[in-house]
């Protein structure tokens, strides 16, 4: 392990042999360390094989990996990385990019594959000559400065770059500390200081300790609503002077003892002018306290040089690597994609705690632990596919640690994390997908902490109303018209229900098992059997027009054929649903072999695409592997090695979407070892096909699991049979208590050529499905052709598939129920409940509404809207329904670059006197208000006459929601009214959009 807890008298012991080199601590200091420190960082020097010569922290900078190529330990606290990218833009969000040629200094944290951006706190710029504080990214001159690739070297724990401003700069890490070597071309130099870098800062502060030290604070806001960062620098050569500038003053220091004022704008310089060696700085932070990051720099870098932390944390990183040990293989580059991958898998989460215990909670108040690690950056709707099920393999001690973390954040904070950054949660992404977490881990026999307390946790998020999450109790499903990514938001909870519902069956929580294995049955509501997908339901009815390919916001960075499978607990039940398993598999050949073209919106996740499964993005990442549970288990191999072989590399483009906090790299590490965890909350791994022909697993319970592969050379090779310790695995299926005894887990490999000629028997598999006494009745679905909300004269309440009921029973505006025998006429507005019958089960109960156009008015639209904000069609604008504050959930009309042109027929000449058509705004989401709206009057539908024109007075720059009515009132009699919304066309220059189309977004016109 990396963290040790040492007793007193020999951490008494350890700290009388420390002589710092940046400066001896005071006794007292020392008595602190002696008395408080409990997590101390000492890996054991490591003597085996040297597994970082195959790390390239490079692989992932390019593209849209999102990966920093800077030093950090395992799961460190500290990631030093040079910045290239002070914005948070997309390729932006780890700070490096590898197509960047300027770097404008080295921070001391950073995410490793995120899609949003946040840290980069903390940086440090080494410069000679000229000393400035504007970094440059406004054209100006700036202290940034230009770099090669051919100039950089990154390793495992080590970075290096030598700056065409003349410094070379060295980076290296332990857990808590991050230490500098800058090596300057002459004996003057200078070091800035700006804690104003990238995020927005919310508060800093910088103090003038002595002449060989600095420390400071920053709060900063970006995806953390609140960020507290506290940082101790110290230097091996003498400061001379600080520069020192704040929003209101620059102030030239000679000697210590100055504090710069609490402000948003904190930079300074300090001066060295007699530098006969490298300057060295050893930086040590914490979300506690300056004392306490003084504190961890002192445990951790005190004493050490830096080649000894160089060499401490190489170490460390084998030691961590080796836990995985490829034993043969012939090819560097397919060792080195995957000990990046395992070094990827380990760089997340990261350490939150200081070496004393104290950690910064939820709750934003300090609190200790001095028995177990808190953790933070819990990218959860990524990792619990791959990564987490990985490290009850591998990383079973962490796994109790990040358990522990989650329940102490449900106690400080009241909420288990969903996606949890430094003591906030982002609440990013959909789910509360801790639950899967816990469940994987307690169901392979990780339970060192409060099982009782965790499924109280798990039970208080299924019971918010947050997220979409109270009508997803009432109505069975996610209804598109009040959430948006409806169809996921209901897939991601019912896999997450089926959870609970594992971990209560343990616990002996009966009526809670049976409560949550029903409502891990909600998809069966949003499933069309006639198309094969899963469907969002507006009105209760299926959204119309439908076509898989598109992205659209019923979908989380996804569309219909990404998420039809997105059900990995009731995988049995979906393939008796799809028509059996010759059906289910023509379904994943045409996943893999449809056209990669998408509709709809853009989504930059959506990469790695063969077909339409997408790799880049994790809603895919178990579907390979669902060919096994149709008897095809060469399938997936096939599949598996082609996604191994052509979408990962050794290269900076290596990745074919972001990391993810490791969950892509866990992906390939777990295929590479020839097994996958389909469903997390069950024992089982799919069977593959390894990629090496020899592996061994070191488990920490001291036992090795050794996996081979035979016949490797083997043309066109499957998978003829697979063996554990010397027995035959007939099910396809290696259980975890099983491969924990270690032992050979061997791959007999044949040709493919033969499997076709004398076809094997299908393996036998324990499919994931519900097993409840009674399944639930689906929620009745009226007749597609009823997706609009609106009527002109009459319509026929007819429900779609009315033979998988044994009953349906409906009532019209408040009246009883009465079973549904076929079509009924609706002639008025019409408020409708429904539900259905089967066996013994009744659905939940439907309702919807269908509306009476008034007057008979039509509408005819002169540009095109965009398919995937249809807002229910072409009579959206006029069929008397509003849409809500959020556009996501499909109730409004966009158009993208063009105007919004419209003509309203009605009927008849009238004495009109008032007009007014509704807009929403969201820059945050490209989409701004119309600069103008004409109104103009016509008797014959041809020639018309503009009535008046109203400007749009809502500032382009104003955030968050708007929503405005262009209101015009004028007496004309006239029997058609045109409306133009006139677009901007692009995103206006100070936009991140900028030069992009602009959007409008438009519900309904009224005419009085």
């Amino acid at each position: 392990m990396t963290q040790t807890s040492f007793s007193k008298p020999i951490l008494a012991a350890l700290f009388l042999l420390l002589a710092f080199s940046c400066g001896t601590p005071s006794e007292q200091a020392t008595a602190v360390l002696q008395k408080n420190v409990v997590f101390r960082w000492n890996p054991a020097a490591y003597t085996g094989s040297d597994y970082t010569q195959y790390v390239d922290p490079m692989i992932g900078t390019a593209a849209h990996g999102h990966t920093f190529p800077g030093a950090t330990a395992p799961f460190g606290m500290v990631q030093l990385s040079p910045d290239t990218r002070v914005d948070g833009s997309w390729d932006g969000c780890s700070g490096y990019h590898y197509s960047d040629s300027l770097i404008y200094g080295f921070s001391h944290t950073h995410l490793s594959g995120t899609g949003c951006s946040d840290y980069g706190d903390i940086l440090f710029m080494p410069g000679t000559g000229d000393v400035r504080y504007n970094n440059g990214a406004d054209g100006k001159p700036g202290y940034r400065s230009a770099f090669k690739h051919a100039d950089e070297k990154a390793e495992a724990g080590y970075y290096k770059v030598k700056l065409q401003n003349g410094v070379t700069a060295e980076l290296t890490a332990s857990p808590r500390t991050g230490l500098h070597r800058y090596t300057f071309p002459g004996n003057e130099g200078h070091v800035l200081i700006d804690l104003k870098h990238r995020d927005e800062v919310l508060e800093s502060q910088l103090h003038y300790k002595d002449h060989n030290a600095i420390s400071g604070y920053r709060v900063s806001k970006a995806w953390a609503a609140e960020q507290r960062i506290y940082f101790w620098a110290e230097f091996s050569e003498k400061i001379d002077s600080v520069l020192l500038r704040d929003t209101t003053l620059l102030e030239a220091i000679a000697e210590p003892g100055k504090s710069s004022s609490v402000s948003k704008d904190v930079r300074a310089v300090l001066k060295f002018t007699n530098l006969k060696n490298p300057l060295t700085v050893k930086v040590g932070i914490s979300a506690v306290s300056e004392e306490a990051a003084r504190m961890n720099m002192l445990t951790e870098a005190g004493s050490r040089s830096f080649d000894e932390v160089r060499k401490t944390v190489r170490d460390d990183w084998n030691n961590e690597l080796s836990r995985i040990a490829v034993q043969s293989n012939e090819d560097n580059k397919q060792l080195r994609t995957f000990y990046t991958a395992l070094y990827h898998c380990f760089t997340a989460p990261n350490v939150y705690c200081d070496v004393d215990g104290s950690y910064r909670g939820r709750d934003q108040q300090v609190h200790k632990d001095s028995l177990h690690q808190q953790y933070t950056v819990f990218s959860l709707w990524d990792t619990y596919r791959a990564l987490n099920p990985l490290f009850t393999i591998v990383q079973q001690n962490r796994t109790n640690d990040f358990i522990r973390t989650f329940l102490k954040q449900y106690k400080e904070g009241g909420r288990l994390p969903v996606w949890e950054l430094s003591g906030n949660e982002t609440d990013c992404m959909i789910g509360y997908h801790a639950v899967p977490v816990i469940a994987d881990a307690y169901m392979k026999g990780i339970r060192d902490y409060d099982a009782e307390l965790a499924f109280t946790a798990m039970i208080n998020s299924a019971s918010e109303d947050r997220r979409g999450l109270k009508a997803y109790k009432q109505c069975g499903y996610i209804p598109a018209e009040g959430e948006p990514e409806s169809v996921s938001k209901t897939l991601e909870y019912a896999y997450d229900d089926w959870c609970i519902a594992q971990l209560a069956r343990e616990l002996n929580h009966t009526r809670e098992y049976n409560v949550y294995s029903k409502r891990a049955q909600a998809w069966k509501n949003l499933y069309d059997p006639k198309s094969g997908f899963m469907r969002a339901r507006l009105n209760n009815a299926f959204v119309e027009p439908f076509a898989p390919e598109e992205v659209n916001f019923h979908f989380t960075e996804a569309n219909a054929w990404q998420y039809s499978l997105a059900l990995p607990h009731d995988i049995s039940t979906l393939i008796t649903r799809m028509g059996g398993p010759e059906k289910f598999e023509k379904h994943l050949d045409d996943l893999f072999t449809t056209s990669s073209k998408t509709s709809g919106r853009e989504q930059a996740d959506i990469t790695g695409l063969i077909g339409q499964y997408a790799q880049g993005n994790e809603p895919s990442h178990h579907m390979a592997y669902l060919y096994a549970y149709c008897g095809k288990p060469w399938k997936t191999e096939t599949r598996v090695h082609e996604i191994l072989t052509t979408l990962y590399k050794d290269t900076p483009d290596g990745l074919c979407g972001n990391e993810d906090c490791g969950q892509m790299s866990a992906w390939y590490v777990m295929s590479a070892l020839g097994f996958y965890s389909v469903t997390p909350g069950t024992t089982d791994y799919v069977c593959g096909m390894p990629l090496f022909d020899s592996v061994d697993v070191h488990l920490e319970n001291g036992k090795t699991l050794q996996v081979t592969k035979r016949n490797s050379k083997t043309p066109e090779p499957f998978v003829n049979a697979v063996m554990l310790q010397g027995k035959t695995m007939e099910s396809g299926l290696l259980d975890h208590a099983a491969l924990m005894q270690g032992g050979k887990l061997v791959y007999q490999l044949e040709s493919h050529l033969r499997e076709r000629k004398v076809p094997g028997a299908p393996r036998n598999f324990r499919t994931p499905e519900i097993r409840v006494d009674e399944t639930i009745a689906i929620v009745p679905v009226p007749r597609a052709t009823q997706a609009s909300r609106t009527f002109e004269k009459s319509m026929q309440l007819v429900f779609a598939e009315p033979e998988l009921f044994d009953g349906i029973f409906y009532a019209i505006n408040n009246g009883p129920y009465v079973e549904w025998k076929g079509p009924v006429k609706l002639e008025q507005t019409s408020s409708i409940r429904a539900y259905a019958r089967k066996g013994n089960e009744k659905s939940d109960v439907a309702e919807f509404t269908y509306f009476r156009a008034q007057n008979d008015r039509k509408i005819k639209l002169l540009t095109t809207y965009a398919n995937q904000y249809a807002a229910g069609g072409d009579k959206a604008l006029i069929d008397f329904i509003r849409g809500p504050d959020n556009f996501m959930t499909g109730m409004w009309q966009g158009y993208e670059g063009v105007n919004l042109e419209a003509v309203i027929d009605l009927n008849s000449t009238q004495n009109l006197k008032k007009y007014s058509i509704g807009f929403l705004q969201d820059e945050n989401a490209w989409i701004f208000m119309p600069a103008e709206v004409e109104f103009l009057a016509s008797q014959d539908g041809k020639n018309f006459k503009s009535i008046g024109v109203v400007k749009n007075d809502i500032p382009d720059k104003q955030s968050g929601v708007v929503r405005n009515d262009f209101t015009l009132q004028k007496n004309v009699q006239a029997r058609y009214i045109k409306v133009i919304g006139k677009n901007n066309g692009v995103c206006p220059e100070w936009h991140k959009g900028a030069g992009n189309k602009a959007w409008i977004f438009a519900d309904e016109i009224i005419i009085e």
